[in-house]
């Protein structure tokens, strides 16, 4: 059991354990690399899903930070006018050469 995580997920950091090296702090937000199942808890606890961090110390190939203290941010899907905004700047949309000129500002002299 993972829980749900995946490589490439974002994991807000919620709890600081003391170990952990000074650029895991509080409220920051990390690139998941690695999820490992079943970790153990070295301080005699359940054992639970461990992550690794991609620009973040290893803490060494059996150990990894414990998912308990993160939360998976989910970003929200893009909405319609998103998606609108996203396909103009891709250049993927079909709007024809009158389409466009029926919307544009007419010059009056």
């Amino acid at each position: 059991m993972t829980d749900e995580w995946r490589v490439d997920d974002l994991a807000l950091c919620i709890s600081r354990h003391e170990r952990y090296p000074p650029e895991v702090r509080l409220g920051g937000i990390f690139t998941v690399r690695a999820v490992l199942a079943d970790m153990p808890d070295l301080t005699g606890g359940r054992a639970g899903t461990g992550l690794k961090f991609k620009d973040v110390v290893d803490l060494g190939p059996s150990a990894a930070y414990c998912a308990r203290r993160f939360r998976k941010i989910t970003p929200q899907a893009p909405d319609d006018f998103d998606t609108e905004v996203i396909d103009l700047l891709m250049g993927t949309t079909n709007v024809s050469r009158q389409e466009a000129e029926s919307v544009a500002p007419q010059r009056i002299d």
